[in-house]
């Protein structure tokens, strides 16, 4: 996939696939089970209540999104389209500075500032309104 123009010089590559799913466990048994994917451990993010799996198909990472609550952002999201594709997220190596040039240019953003991610990385959202419909994460890893 192109990386869009609002994030051209901002991103260095696909950080993950979030796929948001019901049921962690019966998604588990479908891409670790049958497709054979390999699964880390399941980590539970507060700040968005939800239960985070890590699989990865090569070197490609995909990420298996269960809501934890009725409250949870991903349960809304659930309700009204069901599961599947939740968003994509893109490697950065600053995220203050991404975010920096992203609102100099104007972008519209969901979170101005960065917060916790799973698997200790900070994240921060752009508005789909910016992205041609697509939500993108913006993922700084720890070792960035």
């Amino acid at each position: 996939m192109e990386i869009p123009q609002s994030l051209k010089g901002v991103v260095c590559a696909l950080h993950h696939l979030a796929i948001v799913v019901p049921d962690l466990g019966a998604a588990r048994g479908l891409y670790e089970g049958v497709l054979g994917l390999a699964a880390g451990q399941v980590e539970y993010v507060a700040d968005q209540k939800v239960n985070v799996l890590v699989l990865m198909a090569g070197g490609q990472r995909i990420e298996l999104v269960e809501p934890v609550g009725e409250d949870s952002p991903v349960a809304k999201f659930i309700e009204r389209k069901g599961g599947g594709l939740h968003h994509l997220a893109w490697r950065v190596t600053d995220l203050d500075q991404a975010l920096g040039i992203l609102k100099g240019r104007g972008v519209r953003l969901i979170d101005q500032e960065p917060r916790q991610g799973a698997h200790h990385t900070r994240i921060a959202f752009v508005h789909p309104k910016a992205t041609g419909g697509v939500l993108m994460e913006l993922v700084e890893d720890p070792a960035s």
